[in-house]
């Protein structure tokens, strides 16, 4: 009898061990492993779950599931529009984009509580929770034809607090066909899964708002006149000018507004090495960006996103935004919403609330301050040579009449043979900033010519809807 019942025991410890396991892993941490990469559970229960929708910032929606012979289909009604940032959510392909990123909240698994856990496992025909997202759909339109036919990116944010109000990526792919197009999308040479607001590219001329920084930390007299001639050899390293223009005699305002690299590069290194590095560093560079998605760091060095030290040529050319300097345009717009907003970087808001299957709110977004690069006094000097880069400078075809906007171009060097990407950014109204952009458009040539009528357009909506609002509030 002994010997069975030790057999009993050992069978009883196990029923209990493998029960405490699957409470473990299938309650206790259930949200852990449906946030998991390899894990398809999220794509599975939307069969079983009604995935919530997703709507912009004025009730469009964005995303929704349908019961069609009743099989649960998601559909994204504006096509490629919003692609790949909303991403998508199949069970042959699993999830990818903020369809991935939020599938807890989506599938209504936000509940921490133990009771609910168990809901969750056992109770699985019900609706997830509904998302409102910071998004503008006007905005994004503008955005997205503006952009159509040329691979890049655009970011819209309101500096003020941080809403994303468009994030465009061109070529783009419609999600309500993806389980047919999907061979074509993973074989096409546009990447068009590939999100390319958070990819990396070198910044040009847009640098040169960052290598202000150690200017002012350096305490170097902007004031001062410098005759920029066209070129400076420097350790053995010629550096020019774009199309080899000579400025001739410029100060911090004219060689911001005509983007003299030859100033910076000099006035960089005067400043000194451990100026530029730490006002890098105070701009977001080697810091990981808060956000629903994940983007990669903006880095300095190949292999270091913040060194201790640089090549002496490799940080002359690092001051205009060449050498081995890559960040995202995502980054690049909260840079230039950080001038915007008097030297404040607030954490980029996606999602605005969070809506339960009764519509009511369980989460709401709140703004918050991540980093302040520039003193108010610094970002007025960076705002001045932007303003002026407008009114006289390389950002001129950027112009709006009756409202003055700030404005930077760049034209970045992306190596081999081939055309420099074009970045312009900007904000407006200059007094009064309502919103920022950054423009990307890969070998697209010079910023004011390929994407500064991008941003342009996305600025223009943006005042008109304010003024709008404006004029409706007034009555």
């Amino acid at each position: 009898m002994t010997g069975v019942r030790k057999i009993a025991l050992i069978m009883v410890f196990s029923f209990v061990f493998l029960s405490f396991g699957l409470v473990y892993w299938q309650v206790v941490n259930a949200d852990t492993m449906l946030d998991h990469p390899a894990n398809r559970r999220a794509a599975f229960l939307q069969e079983r779950i009604t995935r919530g929708t997703i709507f912009d910032r004025n009730g469009i929606i964005l995303a929704q599931t349908r019961v069609v012979e009743g099989k649960k289909i998601r559909e994204y009604p504006h096509g490629d529009m919003f692609q790949p940032l909303l991403g998508y959510a199949t069970v042959k392909y699993g999830s990818a984009g903020l369809e991935a990123a939020e599938a807890e909240t989506l599938l209504g698994f936000n509940n921490k509580s133990l009771i609910h856990r168990f809901q969750n496992l056992f109770e699985l025909d019900r609706r997830g929770n509904d998302i409102v997202l910071t998004l503008d759909y006007d905005l994004q339109k503008a955005a997205y034809e503006g952009l159509k036919g040329k691979k890049g990116a655009v970011v819209a944010l309101n500096p003020q607090n941080g809403d994303v109000l468009a994030l465009v990526s061109q070529p783009s792919y419609d999600a309500n066909s993806l389980e047919d197009d999907w061979s074509k999308l993973i074989n096409s040479q546009g990447s068009p899964l590939f999100n390319r607001a958070f990819a990396q590219y070198p910044p040009g001329s847009i640098m040169k708002i960052v290598t202000s920084a150690a200017l002012f930390r350096a305490d170097l007299d902007t004031t001062e006149l410098y005759n920029c001639q066209g070129s400076v050899i420097i350790n053995g390293q010629t550096i020019t000018e774009q199309n080899h223009k000579v400025h001739g005699w410029v100060n911090y305002d004219l060689a911001l507004a005509y983007s003299c690299n030859t100033y910076f590069a000099e006035h960089g290194l005067k400043a000194g090495m451990k100026s530029f590095i730490e006002g890098a560093a105070a701009f977001g560079f080697g810091k990981q960006i808060p956000f629903d998605l994940y983007i990669p760091i903006s880095s300095l060095k190949n292999g270091e996103a913040i060194p201790d030290t640089l090549d002496l040529n490799l940080f002359a050319a690092s001051t205009f935004g060449q050498g081995q300097v890559m960040i995202s345009p995502f980054h690049v717009a909260l840079i230039t919403a950080g001038v915007a907003n008097g030297g404040k970087i607030m954490v980029p808001k996606l999602i605005d609330r969070v809506l339960d299957s009764k519509q009511n709110i369980i989460y709401e977004s709140t703004p918050e301050v991540w980093l302040t690069p520039l003193s108010e006094d610094e970002a007025e000097k960076v705002k001045s040579g932007m303003i002026l880069a407008v009114n006289q400078g390389t950002a001129s075809p950027g112009a709006l009449s009756g409202v003055q906007i700030a404005a930077k171009t760049g034209s970045a060097e992306p190596g081999g043979n081939k055309n420099t990407h074009a970045w312009y950014v900007a904000f407006a109204p200059a007094e009064n900033p309502i919103i920022a952009v950054a423009v990307l458009v890969e070998h697209g040539g010079a910023g004011g010519e390929a994407a500064a009528p991008i941003a342009k357009a996305v600025i223009e909506k943006a005042l008109s809807k304010n003024a709008s609002k404006m004029k409706e509030g007034m009555q």
